[in-house]
């Protein structure tokens, strides 16, 4: 017996321009399928279905998705090389040492990259999102053999027309094997349903 009610509310009219129920913002592949699910995808139906209800077509309002990045002081040399970036601070081993920071430190457009990245990667599963602003706060150096736990969270998503696509408010960050903040970043992005290959 599941835990977990059927959003139906007697309302069962399927909407030909979101492809959703007017009454429970199902699509009908998950009406249909409804009864052979097990809670865990039932609970993942009705956080879409809120999601639509409050204006997202595509993406799900509190959907979180995180990577790690581990940093080896020869990615931060070849990363930095490959972008220009000649600070000594991420090049030079025994200059790094004698800073302040006591080790090579990433270049800040090397964890942002990879923050950046990450959305379209999640996103790109089943979506096609494109980045439209990004915010990003450096909060403390990235060390030459850091693990970063790197986060982001959609806050608020809405169906433009305009854009044929969801505009996509989301917070996001990175963490160091310490857990002491890196990076804090907000993005906004458009996510459309992918097109198919003709």
């Amino acid at each position: 017996m599941s835990d977990v009610a059927s959003p139906c509310v007697d309302v069962c009219r399927m909407n030909p321009e979101t492809g959703f129920c007017d009454g429970c913002f199902r699509t009908i592949d998950e009406i249909a399928a409804w009864a052979s699910s097990d809670d865990d995808e039932k609970r993942a139906v009705l956080a879409r279905a809120e999601s639509r209800r409050l204006g997202a077509r595509i993406v799900t309002i509190g959907e979180s998705f995180e990577a790690t990045l581990a940093l080896p002081s020869g990615s931060i040399k070849h990363f930095a090389t490959l972008v220009n970036d000649l600070n000594p601070l991420h090049h030079d081993d025994a200059l790094a040492r004698a800073s302040r920071f006591g080790s090579l430190i990433a270049s800040g457009t090397q964890p942002t990259a990879h923050l950046m990245a990450m959305l379209a990667t999640h996103f790109s599963r089943y979506a096609q999102p494109l980045g439209l602003e990004f915010g990003i706060r450096l909060t403390r150096a990235v060390k030459a053999d850091d693990v970063l736990t790197m986060s982001w969270r959609v806050v608020e998503a809405k169906w433009k027309a305009s854009l044929n696509g969801d505009l996509v408010k989301l917070e996001g960050g990175a963490v160091n094997q310490l857990d002491e903040p890196v990076m804090k970043a907000s993005a906004t992005i458009v996510v459309m349903h992918k097109e198919r290959a003709t």
